[in-house]
């Protein structure tokens, strides 16, 4: 279950409104394989609760409902991961879902070890592919971590800020500020858990503190001293500037900056920008496709 337990009605009906038209897998959390695919429209989840979804009190209870309550006897619940979402007509979550079907039917999905949990994007090694799909934030997903995302709250605070948007994780050769070698920059769907993205901050503020359009000029112009690096339009770390550490580039006609930092991990200001789910900064004006702002936008 997601950890603030959802049971906050306004949460689950964003969900809903998020999911729109979507194809599900309900995951075994002991051995990490899947054991359904169904598809679904955003309402069941925030009319009937997941309980509901999951399993039903019937007098011949099918296979699925077996298997969810030999989980519950073991004192877990099953793990549910939207495959897609968010899909424009039933035609296509009906081919989403077969698609699934058949790969599964076909494809063994091998158990993990006690104490390993399965991610999404856990296992980019078992594919030749150079690159994901585009998915526009659409792709898979766990419902818990879906659920997290909206139960951020807004970013309120009143300390200027430079926000980095950072799209999906691209694998790339690249070289930190300080000379240490890196292996791609963005944001990988296995850090959406909270306990996963405490893990890697360390590459997460990598990615925000270069290179981008963004100069020591204007973020002190702004006040700024810190800066937030969100991914989904949900904060994901801080970091604190180190200043005189800024460094420039120029990409084709453009100047790009970056700058050396230092992981924030708690106190106030962290509290008030991060947290345990993470700040939902007000989303972009139409047309806006910038990666970086400042913030307070209002200035």
């Amino acid at each position: 279950m997601a950890t603030h337990g959802v049971t906050n009605r306004a949460v689950q009906r964003q969900v809903a409104d998020e999911l729109g038209l979507y194809v599900y897998m309900l995951i075994d959390p002991r051995t990490g394989v899947p054991f359904y695919v169904g598809k679904g429209q955003g309402e069941r989840f925030a009319s009937h609760g997941r309980k509901e979804l999951l399993a039903r009190d019937d007098s011949a209870p099918s296979a699925k409902d077996k298997m969810i309550r030999a989980i519950r006897d073991a004192g877990l619940e099953p793990e549910i991961w939207i495959v897609r979402h968010g899909m424009p007509s039933k035609h296509e979550y009906t081919a989403v879902e077969a698609a699934c079907i058949d790969l599964l039917r076909s494809m063994p999905v091998l158990a993990t070890g006690p104490g390993i949990v399965r991610l999404p994007d856990g296992q980019t090694d078992q594919l030749t592919n150079a690159r994901r799909e585009e998915s526009r934030d659409h792709g898979l997903v766990r419902l818990d971590d879906l659920e997290d995302e909206m139960a951020a709250p807004p970013l309120e605070t009143d300390t200027p800020l430079l926000i980095v948007s950072l799209g999906d994780w691209k694998d790339s050769e690249e070289t930190a500020l300080d000379g240490s070698r890196l292996l791609g920059y963005g944001y990988k769907s296995a850090w959406l858990p909270r306990a996963e993205r405490v893990k890697h901050y360390e590459e997460i503020a990598q990615s925000a503190s270069k290179w981008f359009a963004y100069t020591e000029r204007e973020v002190n112009k702004h006040g700024i001293e810190y800066a937030l690096a969100a991914h989904r339009g949900v904060t994901r770390a801080l970091l604190k500037i180190v200043p005189g550490s800024w460094q420039s580039i120029h990409s084709g006609y453009e100047r790009r900056s970056g700058f050396r930092f230092e992981v924030v991990t708690e106190g106030a200001l962290f509290n008030e920008t991060v947290g345990e789910y993470g700040h939902r900064p007000p989303g972009k004006k139409k047309g806006d496709r910038s990666r970086f702002r400042y913030w307070p936008y209002d200035r």
